[in-house]
């Protein structure tokens, strides 16, 4: 799902409930809190003109996906299944209204886990699947899915540093180092892996600056990982913009690197 369109909208509207220009049990005070409140977001309702209901609709539908997922996010954790199921036994719902309460609840669930995803590159179906690098990827995906991408940077980097250590084992290359770090294991594969090997012919040189600069690229990406994500506790953590460029950068190399061996 690249946006939510408007079959969607319309689900999310039978899920909160409310007749005419009503929203639920939302009024306008309430709507206008909701967005920072519950789902994070710089939203003012009030910039918008219409009805509870049909500002709510002109919101979700203009928002890009990832403010699309945090809206999501906010209605179920401010509408819960609870909230229903008290109504239902409180004679507000009938049966079969509570059932269309959790079948939507479950599909917004799935909405926001794609909403998520969206802009963010594939790393599956790799030629050598390593046990650990693939629970990883598995973790990561988890994070990005419940969570955010910020809190998933730990583990993208994980995943390659993991991929490119296997890797030099098999291969038999062995490091110096005592702890190597995830650069060190990328020139080492760079300088004697034979499938990476670069190619120094002079229609290869673009190419070969791009492969040169991979290793600078992730002494970079290392310092982010340790002084900018949640791996440690840090006071400053990036973006989430930032770190979906981070873990889509740890997983273009990793697919290269697999492609290559």
């Amino acid at each position: 799902m690249e946006r939510l369109g408007g079959k969607e909208v319309n689900s999310v509207l039978g899920y909160i409930g409310g007749e005419g220009g009503y929203l639920g049990n939302f009024t306008y005070a309430s709507h206008a809190q909701f967005y920072p409140m519950y789902c994070g977001v710089d939203i003012d309702p009030n910039e918008y003109e219409g009805t509870t209901r049909q500002r709510f609709i002109r919101i979700l539908s203009e928002a890009e996906p990832f403010i699309q997922s945090k809206i999501l996010q906010g209605v179920v954790d401010k509408c819960t299944l609870e909230f229903f199921e008290d109504r239902f036994n409180e004679g507000f719902l009938t049966q079969y209204e509570l059932e269309q309460k959790k079948r939507i609840y479950d599909n917004i669930l799935a909405w926001i886990s794609e909403l998520k995803g969206q802009g963010l590159l594939e790393a599956k179906d790799l030629v050598y699947n390593y046990e650990f690098v693939q629970e990883t990827l598995d973790q990561c995906q988890t994070l990005i899915s419940q969570h955010n991408c910020r809190s998933a940077v730990d583990r993208a980097h994980t995943a390659l540093h993991g991929y490119l250590k296997e890797t030099c084992k098999n291969a038999g290359l062995i490091l110096k180092e005592n702890n190597p770090r995830i650069q060190d294991y990328w020139s080492k594969l760079k300088q004697e892996h034979p499938s990476i090997l670069i190619d120094y012919s002079q229609s290869h040189l673009p190419i070969n600056q791009i492969i040169s600069a991979i290793g600078k690229l992730l002494e970079n990406l290392n310092e982010i990982r340790n002084n900018k994500s949640y791996t440690h506790p840090n006071e400053e953590i990036i973006g989430e913009e930032e770190a979906k460029l981070v873990i889509n950068l740890f997983r273009s190399i990793l697919n290269y690197i697999d492609s290559k061996i």
